[in-house]
């Protein structure tokens, strides 16, 4: 019987293909981690929302009326407590964010129609909406992040500053100046 060591040839050394696999997957994860995030970098105004969507067809107004009446039922079962991402994977009509339990990922300004749009921009994150509708049907929306730049937060300051001088003004009272 020959042993390795008989043969002359020495145990092979894979401590280097152990490093080679650890920093690819750090490289991967790192990847994966600023792909997440790459719309936060990049300076513009954004926001992430989940919802469910129950269509109807414009043209039949019973269609309509039931698809209002599913979509008001679970707004009343979320309200009581029931998990809005199970009822969004089994009730929404919108199948690819009803897979994610709703979740439609992060979006820009102007990317939505404008009753969502109008939504997402200033509600409450967490909060769950009323009903909303859009040419696509009735919606059920929750914002869960939401990311201003720095010029939409300037923007924002300059009309609130706008409408409480309005307020001042129509009240009778002098605007407080700023500095």
């Amino acid at each position: 019987m020959i042993s390795a060591s008989d043969s002359g040839s020495e145990p092979r050394d894979r401590t280097v293909w152990v490093w080679i696999a650890v920093v690819t997957v750090v490289a991967v994860m790192a990847i994966s981690l600023w792909a997440s995030n790459r719309t936060r970098r990049s300076g513009e105004s954004t926001v992430r929302a989940k919802h469910i969507l129950v269509s109807f067809s414009p043209n039949d107004l019973g269609d309509r009326a039931n698809a209002l009446d599913e979509i008001t039922t679970l707004r009343r079962r979320i309200e009581a407590g029931e998990s809005f991402a199970k009822l969004a994977r089994e009730y929404s009509d919108d199948t690819s964010s009803a897979a994610r339990g709703g979740d439609l990922g992060y979006y820009g300004k102007g990317q939505f129609e404008a009753a969502f749009e109008e939504y997402v921009w200033s509600a409450p994150i967490g909060e769950l909406s009323d009903i909303i509708q859009t040419k696509y049907g009735f919606h059920l929306i929750v914002v869960t992040d939401r990311y201003l730049s720095e010029v939409d937060k300037y923007e924002i300051d300059l009309e609130d500053k706008a409408l409480s001088e309005q307020k001042a003004s129509e009240g009778g009272e002098t605007a407080p100046e700023t500095p």
